[in-house]
């Protein structure tokens, strides 16, 4: 499905892969894309992630029985991150909440529009309730960088609220939510809202200073800055506290599915293995999948390989605790063996 912000991306120079008109790969160089993100700021055609709305009497206490947040104290005008679980603690889907008076609305990963209520619509029973995947009524941007808030500020006549995942205000007549939503250690914004009042919003954006972000350049962001994608580090194979989800638990706010099982893995600390960085000789051959050993026994598994222009070949990999260590030496078995360095997240 076409980004809805494909005549905007077009006319900034997008270029989509034949096969995914969902986003832009690039605006035709990915290597400038990245190297502008650490000193300027970038904003990001972010319509594939999934939006879901949720509203009703009951939502906030459906999400809090069915989560690994405290949503009972998620107050209008500000937002958290959780995680959905199974009964084994392991991840279905991580989001990002923004609660503006009666609504609460849900950024998940591609298809989690669509995946997420699905799952819970099974645990749904008398609750005053109601689940809408938006994904495809509503247009999300982002923008990233140390410039971030001052081009924000300038664009929306706001500035950024003192404080990660909080609303700029509640959302307008017109269904526009703005939120500050941190990346890649700098202040940044999520704005959501109909399709055409964000493709202006594009271009207000790039003529006050910010450039366009490809999903290449992304990519190689989010691996230098250790974020965790779904299907990569986020899969049913593992749990919260290796994917490094510590700020999207909390300890104390009573049951949910898989809650005795991430509860028992911290108290008697029983996490096996953890996200960790890799750095790798120059242009290695390494992908997805690849095993990790430490001499004759297996460490890890590689999950996310990136070429990046400040940090070389780096990659993110799952490694098995006593192995975790950064600068401990491991070899990667891919087409052939080579040497990889465990290194602390994030890169950048």
């Amino acid at each position: 499905m076409p980004s809805p912000l494909a005549s905007a991306t077009k006319a900034s120079g997008a270029v989509f892969a034949p096969t995914d008109p969902s986003m832009p790969l690039h605006f035709g160089d990915a290597r400038a894309e990245c190297s502008i993100t650490p000193i300027g700021a970038v904003v990001r055609d972010a319509c594939h992630l999934g939006r879901i709305r949720f509203s009703g009497d009951d939502h906030r206490e459906f999400l809090h029985r069915m989560s690994t947040n405290d949503f009972d104290h998620l107050g209008s005008g500000s937002g958290r991150e959780a995680v959905f679980t199974d009964n084994r603690g392991r991840i279905l889907e991580l989001g990002i909440f923004l609660r503006d008076r009666d609504q609460t609305l849900a950024v998940v990963a591609p298809g989690g529009g669509q995946r997420l209520p699905e799952w819970l619509e099974r645990f749904h029973f008398a609750e005053r309730l109601e689940m809408d995947d938006v994904t495809k009524e509503m247009a999300m941007i982002e923008l990233y960088g140390p410039s971030a808030a001052p081009i924000g500020c300038q664009v929306l006549g706001s500035p950024l609220p003192g404080t990660d995942l909080a609303l700029l205000g509640p959302v307008d007549d017109n269904g526009v939510w703005r939120a500050r939503v941190d990346r890649f250690g700098h202040p940044g914004l999520l704005i959501a809202g109909p399709p055409d009042i964000l493709a202006g919003m594009w271009s207000d954006l790039l003529d006050a200073g910010a450039k366009p972000l490809g999903e290449e350049a992304y990519e190689t962001l989010r691996i230098e800055a250790g974020l965790p994608a779904h299907g990569a580090e986020l899969t049913d194979a593992h749990n919260p506290w290796e994917a490094t989800l510590d700020r999207a638990i909390h300890m104390d706010k009573g049951c949910y599915i898989g809650q005795e099982v991430i509860a028992r893995l911290d108290t008697y600390d029983k996490v096996k293995q953890h996200l960790v960085g890799l750095r790798l000789p120059e242009s290695a051959p390494v992908r997805p999948g690849d095993e990790l050993r430490a001499g004759p026994s297996a460490a890890g598994t590689v999950t996310s390989v990136c070429q990046s222009e400040r940090f070389g070949a780096i990659a993110l990999a799952y490694v098995r605790t006593a192995h975790a260590r950064p600068g401990t030496e491991l070899i990667c078995r891919s087409q052939s063996e080579m040497a990889a360095t465990v290194a602390a997240l994030p890169f950048a």
